[in-house]
């Protein structure tokens, strides 16, 4: 089936021409040039000088209902009856961006995938995805026999962090003091790397740290030797593994823990190092069970896109059965 999928983020829109799970033709641009979902597709449509499918899957970030992705980064709503009228759209399927790329898991390639910990996968088993961007994004990914994977939605990101020592507490007293509720997102999200730097910088005054302002500043010194940053980045990786762990416990993913997000590919020789698996590990007598699960970074970069082809192919196959 031939169709057009889309992963809308706050920076980047990518769009994708697909024949199945084959991708065609892709194209990336900035969202903040267009004012509408419609001023982008046609923008496509004219750059590409392709007839547009009728089958569209189209990913966003945002708060999703079936008729609507509310783009709280993007600018503007993606409305599914607008989108249907505009270009007489057969099928027109939304998803939030992250539940995209949780069903990017069902076909990514094995090359595309960095194993860090744990044992063999086993098939069709649970997964669970996290992505620490913008946000953290949480997911979990069941298999149905008769239709296939499904995601179940989370905003896991969004529970209460639970400090397990006493850097963590003096870190969540830290962070009370300027919001009502510290959330495992606060920490494990390009400000909550932020955060942790600015945390650091107060709790040792070392008088060699440079003041930084950006998530990608703080990696990068961390890079470079700056003790401040350093500390933040390993406090990041434990507290990810703390997290990591905690969702597994509560779904026993043998199918896998499957980190992505632009953050994990720019720490992944830090998330190798073993302070995150320690933190993953980290939970009493239940070791032993986390021990077998794998644990994989994701390095496919249009994971969302491909979610989204095998979400609309998954539908016609379901329309037609």
């Amino acid at each position: 089936m031939r169709g057009l999928v889309t992963d809308i983020g706050g920076t980047n829109s990518r769009i994708a021409i697909v024949r199945d799970l084959h991708i065609e033709i892709l194209k990336v641009y900035l969202t903040r040039s267009f004012k509408s979902a419609t001023e982008l597709f046609r923008h496509f449509q004219e750059d590409t000088g392709q007839e547009l499918p009728s089958n569209w899957a189209v990913a966003a970030a945002g708060v999703r209902t079936k008729e609507k992705i509310h783009g709280t980064n993007i600018g503007w709503d993606i409305v599914r009856k607008e989108l249907s009228n505009a270009f007489h759209l057969e099928t027109c399927l939304l998803l939030n961006d992250f539940e995209a790329a949780a069903y990017g898991l069902a076909v990514v390639g094995e090359e595309r995938l960095e194993k860090i910990g744990g044992g063999k996968p086993e098939e069709n088993e649970v997964k669970i995805i996290l992505g620490a961007g913008t946000g953290l994004g949480e997911a979990t990914c069941v298999f149905c026999k008769e239709t296939g994977w499904k995601v179940l939605r989370s905003e896991g990101g969004h529970s209460s962090f639970a400090p397990t020592d006493e850097l963590e507490m003096d870190l969540l007293r830290f962070l009370k003091k300027r919001y009502r509720h510290v959330s495992f997102e606060r920490i494990l999200s390009g400000p909550g790397l932020l955060e942790l730097y600015h945390f650091f910088l107060k709790k040792h005054s070392v008088s060699s740290a440079k003041e930084l302002k950006e998530p990608s500043q703080v990696t990068r010194a961390a890079e470079e030797g700056d003790e401040v940053s350093r500390y933040a980045l390993d406090l990041f990786c434990k507290i990810y593994g703390e997290e990591a762990g905690n969702f597994a416990l509560k779904t026993l993913p043998f199918g896998g823990v499957y980190l992505t997000g632009g953050i994990v590919l720019h720490i992944l020789s830090r998330l190798k190092e073993g302070g995150f698996m320690k933190g993953f590990r980290s939970k009493g007598r239940m070791k032993e069970v986390l021990k077998e699960i794998p644990v994989f970074v994701v390095r496919e970069p249009y994971l969302g896109i491909l979610g989204c082809a095998y979400r609309l192919l998954q539908a016609s196959m379901t329309e037609t059965s």
